[in-house]
């Protein structure tokens, strides 16, 4: 997993960007690796939807009622946020994610409207 951050139970992710980065709610887009058999769980994601797309591998999806939804390359995995949902990667191959979470609903109404400044291109801007 060279170039991703690691954590016990073979998984890797890299930040591709985060909240200051995007000028809105969005919370982070991340690249997420889950090794053979690799579990991601919701702890300490309370109120945070994501939004996982499935780029390779095939797994699981352990919804809030627990069940266990198959998930292969070109599914897209919707997740209300919190501890009930986990991810699986079989353990026959990895599983690869793109993920992008926002914020909690109660934190992004909190927050400053933002608007990205566009820098003018081509010519002369005098």
């Amino acid at each position: 997993m060279l170039g991703l951050s690691t954590t016990a139970g073979d998984i890797g992710w890299r930040c591709l960007a985060r909240r200051g980065m995007l000028h809105c709610e969005c919370e982070a887009i991340d690249y997420m690796r889950l090794g053979l058999g690799a579990v991601r769980d919701g702890r300490g994601r309370s109120g945070v939807e994501e939004a996982w797309f499935v780029l390779d591998g095939h797994g699981h999806f352990r919804d809030d009622a627990d069940r266990w939804i198959p998930v292969r390359p070109g599914d897209l995995v919707l997740w209300a946020g919190g501890p009930g949902g986990w991810l699986r990667s079989d353990t026959e191959s990895s599983l690869e994610l793109l993920g992008l979470a926002v914020l909690p609903a109660a934190v992004s109404r909190q927050l400053p409207v933002r608007s990205p400044r566009t820098p003018r291109t081509g010519g002369p801007h005098g």
